[in-house]
């Protein structure tokens, strides 16, 4: 989008020149904007992924310690079936609602991270978007502004929004990924 920009701002006249080069370097602000907010979300999934790893470890250590207890209740209980049999279950439920509850606020954070970094790049794709009506305005009261002009602008627009859509999307498959 920039680069056809660029191209369209060469063929302005001095006045349209000048604001056209003004909003180019908007938009070259924007574009490195844009990509932090990228490396930024980045950093946060990769340290989330850490996160996630040491805390499994953790869960594994003390799983281990906490079957090794288990296993000597039950050796010391092996005489009464019925007893042992109680316990079995209440295991398994608490067990397997422990892995929901984990599962579910997992999936919520995700969820949230997800959703704020949409709406940060939303908001980001909205002031280039912006800028460039302003831009296409400007254009438009320059008299020698051609069809060549407007085209331009409104491909890096449609650009623009097929970098935003790919984006999106890759950031749900990173999170869901994680899930």
């Amino acid at each position: 989008m920039i680069s056809e920009a660029e191209k369209t701002a060469e063929k302005l006249q001095a006045s349209a020149r000048e604001e056209g080069d003004a909003a180019l370097a908007r938009l070259k602000a924007s574009r490195e904007a844009l990509l932090k907010l990228e490396r930024d979300l980045r950093a946060r999934a990769d340290a989330i992924r850490d996160d996630i790893e040491d805390v499994q470890e953790s869960v594994e250590k003390e799983w281990v310690e906490a079957e090794t207890a288990f296993q000597a209740f039950l050796k010391a209980a092996q005489d009464q079936a019925d007893s042992i049999h109680d316990v079995v279950v209440a295991r398994a439920k608490a067990q397997r609602q422990s892995w929901e509850d984990a599962r579910k606020a997992m999936r919520e954070q995700v969820t949230h991270t997800v959703d704020k970094a949409r709406g940060e790049f939303d908001a980001a794709i909205k002031r280039v978007s912006d800028e460039a009506e302003k831009f296409q305005t400007r254009i438009g009261d320059a008299k020698d502004a051609g069809d060549e002009s407007w085209t331009a602008v409104k491909a890096g627009l449609a650009d623009a929004r097929a970098v935003h859509d790919r984006t999106i999307q890759k950031i749900k498959d990173a999170f869901s990924k994680l899930l």
